[in-house]
């Protein structure tokens, strides 16, 4: 494993702010290496390895497919990566 992260997000709906303090997370706490992908309306998903994570369209469930929800908070994401980064 390379433990290489994309963050891919949505810039019209605001969420560059919130990929980039995830990156500073993941790279700060972790050592991980992140990249910042800009994608589709509404994209709010991260990778690692090629491995999806956590996507906003799948993990919200029915609210995340609208276009509703939140996105994941830094703590939620260092959570789910810290396992797999060791």
């Amino acid at each position: 494993m390379n433990n290489e992260v994309t963050i891919h997000y949505c810039k019209t709906c605001g969420f560059l702010d919130h990929a980039q303090k995830i990156s500073s997370a993941l790279e700060n706490e972790l050592g991980l290496q992140v990249r910042l992908q800009e994608g589709f309306w509404g994209t709010f998903r991260i990778e690692m390895d090629d491995s999806v994570v956590y996507n906003r369209w799948k993990t919200r469930g029915i609210l995340g497919r609208i276009g509703l929800g939140r996105t994941p908070t830094p703590g939620e994401i260092l959570e789910l990566l810290r396992p797999q980064a060791s």
